[in-house]
């Protein structure tokens, strides 16, 4: 995913971190190289993976208390899961994180 400033084009990936702890703008509002207005963008695919793990995780646990085999759940529902959430960040590698608000 791209993390460059729809305004000034320069990539923040990393810099959020710095901003989070002194400086007084929202880090998710506002660049911080060049303190123009952004809006953090969530893809529909991003939230549908989300969900998705989190009632996989909690059918895992439901199939495991029923049928007994907790080493084989947490190893198919962790798999399940990073696959899931690889071929979405790969899907979405070329769309921009943030926009102009």
């Amino acid at each position: 995913m791209r993390k460059d400033c729809p305004h000034c084009h320069q990539s923040m990936d990393g810099q959020f971190l710095h901003w989070r702890k002194f400086a007084k703008m929202d880090h998710f509002r506002a660049c911080p190289i060049c303190g123009k207005s952004i809006e953090f963008r969530m893809y529909p695919e991003e939230v549908i993976v989300r969900l998705a793990s989190v009632a996989f995780v909690i059918y895992g646990f439901w199939w495991a208390k029923q049928h007994g085999g907790w080493i084989p759940m947490l190893l198919v529902v962790g798999a399940v899961i990073a696959t899931s959430f690889m071929l979405v960040n790969w899907r979405l590698r070329e769309m921009q994180r943030f926009r102009k608000a």
